[in-house]
């Protein structure tokens, strides 16, 4: 489980909090078809979005598990 790193003043958006708990580090460069599918309800390009802002985050040292 992946989670902002204590005192990260990052901020998730709502797909991120709900992607967080079901991945761990590192992410892989594409998000896992597994996580897409638990996401229908979100758009497949806010969902890529919210998954490049994740590596991001990562990229930066803001995630940990």
């Amino acid at each position: 489980m992946a989670k902002l790193k204590e005192g990260s003043k990052a901020t998730l958006n709502p797909i991120q909090k709900k992607m967080l708990p079901v991945v761990t580090l590192p992410l892989p460069e594409d998000y896992p078809t597994s996580l897409r599918y638990a996401l229908a309800k979100y758009a497949a390009t806010a969902v890529a979005e919210a998954w490049d802002g994740l590596l991001e985050l990562e990229e930066m040292g803001e995630l940990e598990n």
